[in-house]
């Protein structure tokens, strides 16, 4: 009845960080298309000021580089989430070489979703929107994969490596 820490858990967060990391992309490409916009506006208008200007661009930038720490620490957030869920977690370990093979299908699923993200960031639309995005790129595109293991790894030890002596109970 307890499924903290289990295999869907794996695959949510596969899922909801390419998810996450698809959403900011997005919203930044949104945003500085709505800058310029702004910009633009301002410019051709009799608030033509410098300082506007000025502002929209400090704004603009400081709001390009804080989505990508925001992956991060979604990322990150995940990561000690699922260790928490797994240490909370009481699992036989007789389940271990059941949840490694079936695991194996969230690593296909994070293959598939990188490729997915790589040939995203292809178009044009977005192509110049991922320059800003050097660690969401480079999780979600060239280390996916490689971080899902990670990530099922120490999901695994925390899961399954525990020791629940002195409850009198046994494993449940």
């Amino acid at each position: 009845m307890n499924h903290k820490g289990d295999i869907p858990s794996i695959l949510y967060f596969i899922v909801a960080l390419f998810i996450a990391g698809v959403t900011l992309l997005v919203f930044s490409f949104i945003f500085t298309n709505l800058y310029q916009e702004v910009d633009d506006y301002l410019s051709d208008s009799k608030y033509n000021d410098t300082t506007a200007h000025n502002t929209l661009q400090e704004v603009q930038n400081y709001e390009e580089s804080m989505w990508d720490y925001v992956f991060l620490a979604i990322a990150i957030g995940y990561v000690i989430t699922l260790v928490i869920l797994g240490f909370s977690t009481q699992v036989n370990a007789i389940f271990y070489f059941i949840y490694g093979i079936v695991v194996l299908v969230g690593l296909f699923v994070g293959v598939a979703l990188s490729n997915t993200w790589e040939t995203l960031v292809e178009t044009d639309a977005l192509s110049s929107t991922v320059a800003r995005f050097p660690i969401t790129d480079l999780i979600l595109n060239n280390f996916y994969p490689l971080f899902i293991i990670v990530t099922i790894v120490i999901t695994m030890i925390v899961l399954f490596g525990k020791n629940y002596l002195g409850t009198g109970e046994g494993m449940r």
